[in-house]
């Protein structure tokens, strides 16, 4: 399946709370969810990540990838409905990202380097992960999608904005 993506310009759905998805839902939904992890492993895509609001729905999912580097090539695709950053680091770490809602824009943002995240499965089965680094970063940026941000909005200047984020 080919998904158009919605850019922040014209998706007033990447700017709502998503609603949280019910358990008598997950049939209606669980085809979406299988071809949003098609969508993400595949290799023309290029892209190891997408929230439902990106693609016009709104509800609480995510298909990520958890990357253990940058180029890791075995990694587990996971979709999670009704995710929940628990805990999180307060140490926090700035890094480039981009995303496929803001077309062609690269920009600096300071996120937890740990996570701790409850969600659920296809199976309606609850998860709890701890991720780090680069899965931490990924589920994070998803997650604000579902809370209407944009990476845009967190946008680090420079280091020392850093020492003054509040998580």
């Amino acid at each position: 399946m080919k998904f158009k993506i919605e850019t922040w310009k014209n998706n007033p759905k990447l700017r709502l709370v998503s609603r949280r998805v019910e358990k008598m839902e997950l049939r209606k939904f669980a085809l979406l969810w299988e071809e949003m992890v098609k969508y993400i492993k595949d290799p023309e895509n290029n892209w190891v990540w997408l929230a439902a609001p990106q693609i016009w729905i709104d509800k609480r999912v995510i298909s990520v990838s958890l990357l253990k580097t940058y180029d890791d090539k075995n990694y587990k695709t996971v979709y999670m409905i009704n995710p929940e950053i628990i805990d999180f680091s307060i140490e926090a770490e700035i890094d480039n990202e981009w995303c496929l809602s803001v077309p062609k824009k690269f920009w600096d943002v300071a996120r937890s380097k740990d996570i701790k995240i409850r969600y659920m499965d296809w199976k309606w089965k609850e998860i709890t992960l701890l991720l780090s680094w680069i899965s931490a970063r990924i589920v994070q940026h998803e997650v604000d999608h579902l809370n209407w941000i944009l990476f845009i909005d967190k946008i680090v200047e420079d280091e020392e904005e850093t020492k003054n984020h509040v998580f």
